[in-house]
């Protein structure tokens, strides 16, 4: 992808970003991504509706998890970590609208799933921005539910 399709490099199979533009998501394939994960909604003002077409024909596993901005719900985000989890051994690409709802689900999936430690995964999702309102209260309870405090890094 182009410098300006502002990705978020997590690790060396793993990133973030903003919904990519039609001209950004045809060069996807030459990143070596082999996945990506939507969880902006449908009908998100930069959505490109052909988006699953358009990677399929380069090869690329698409799939939609819509998560509402206002109600992230733990069904959303344990769906997705099991998604990820089956994609672990490839490169994946997690976007939504703005990088809030991809850099949220991922800071929480590398803190519970894979054990990063919490500043360091902080660091990450920090980068991009400082959750808040529904999605500060959203990372708490998911963190405090397996005795981890966000506090500590917010």
């Amino acid at each position: 992808m182009s410098a300006d399709a502002a990705v978020s490099v997590v690790d060396a199979r793993l990133c973030t970003s903003a919904q990519p533009s039609p001209e950004q998501l045809a060069g996807i394939g030459d990143t070596g991504v082999r996945h990506v994960i939507n969880l902006a909604m449908a009908d998100s003002d930069a959505a490109v509706a052909d988006e699953g077409a358009r990677l399929a024909a380069q090869g690329i596993n698409y799939l939609h998890l819509p998560v509402p901005w206002e109600r992230p719900q733990a069904a959303h985000f344990l769906l997705f970590a099991q998604v990820l989890y089956a994609m672990r051994e490839d490169t994946v690409l997690v976007h939504c609208a703005c990088n809030m709802r991809a850099s949220a689900f991922v800071f929480l999936y590398r803190v519970i799933y894979e054990s990063v430690p919490l500043a360091e995964a902080a660091g990450v999702l920090h980068a991009v921005w400082r959750p808040e309102g529904v999605w500060r209260d959203f990372l708490l309870v998911q963190l405090a539910e397996r005795g981890i405090d966000y506090e500590a890094v917010a």
